[in-house]
């Protein structure tokens, strides 16, 4: 069952057509990546879902149910722009955010406590909010859309403020909270975590889906045929490959070779090795989410691939 359905969602702001007509499904039990540039939509979109602003077309539906009012406490929400009262104490906000979702005052300050011994914050619990760091405020935010334990966790830039330490941490409770039975639905613009943690994206830019499907097969699909060489010395000249190659980029110890149709691997290692360098990395280069991203949201028609 699909955790999340849309059709025909379409929202307008005036003459600004934020959303066009769209149709999408998120499956459960996966963490689900919702990608674009900024103004594309998706913020628009996760209103929507949440019941923030309604839709001027279209329906929602909730494992299969239109959206109602009893779905209010199936969602946990993390945004983007930090959301916390700072003159409270750290664990009052948590008990505070858990009893409006429904959660006796003990059941909340029972997985308040629990939470933040998990993300290295029980020292902190009597502080107030204004007192930690931006990336300790990030894990309260984390724990204020978790707490309730809901069965959708849109997770808008989670990753903002964090070290790498703490991104890893992050990255633990997530796959945690999905095997608990949490559905994540991630928004970010970090693609190395979109290729770590998610199974499915859906790619929106100017109000519509015009990417989406399984990440591995994304990449296949958008998979090009250059070659990456690293050499212990200076790569050879172009036109040791003339003959073999579309294009050829060098720079320093490294090349970056585009194949002619139909030529094999194997030709172009001989040509190189023939003209004397020095190979210590040999492979064909799959194209990044990043490199996806922005080929498909400039309409550059060219994958091409991060130094």
């Amino acid at each position: 069952m699909d955790a999340l359905s849309y059709r025909g969602v379409r929202k307008n702001f005036g003459d600004v057509e934020a959303v066009k007509p769209l149709d999408l499904d998120i499956p459960a039990g996966r963490i689900f990546g919702l990608l674009g540039p900024n103004g594309a939509g998706k913020t628009t979109l996760i209103r929507m879902t949440l019941g923030i602003i309604l839709p001027d077309e279209g329906s929602i539906s909730v494992y299969g149910e239109p959206k109602s009012r009893k779905h209010e406490n199936y969602f946990g929400y993390l945004p983007e722009d930090r959301g916390l009262y700072p003159k409270m104490k750290v664990w009052e906000l948590l008990v505070f955010f858990g009893q409006l979702r429904g959660l006796s005052a003990k059941e909340a300050k029972k997985r308040a406590l629990a939470g933040l011994d998990r993300l290295g914050l029980a020292e902190w619990a009597e502080n107030k909010v204004e007192e930690l760091s931006k990336g300790m405020q990030q894990k309260i935010q984390l724990l204020t859309a978790l707490i309730h334990k809901p069965k959708v966790a849109i997770l808008d830039e989670p990753f903002s403020g964090l070290d790498p330490v703490n991104m890893d941490l992050f990255k633990e409770v997530i796959k945690e909270t999905l095997e608990q039975g949490t559905n994540i639905v991630l928004s970010t613009h970090q693609m190395e975590q979109v290729e770590q943690m998610c199974e499915r994206i859906a790619l929106i830019n100017k109000g519509q889906i015009v990417l989406s499907g399984e990440v591995g097969e994304i990449r296949s699909r958008y998979g090009s045929k250059e070659i990456r060489v690293e050499y212990s010395g200076d790569a050879p000249a172009a036109d040791t490959v003339d003959g073999l190659v579309q294009k050829a980029r060098l720079n320093g110890h490294e090349a970056r070779y585009t194949l002619k149709e139909g030529v094999p691997l194997r030709d172009l290692l001989a040509a190189i090795l023939q003209a004397g360098g020095d190979v210590v990395r040999f492979g064909e280069e799959q194209a990044s989410m990043h490199d996806i991203f922005v080929t498909v949201v400039t309409g550059n028609g060219e994958v091409g691939h991060e130094g």
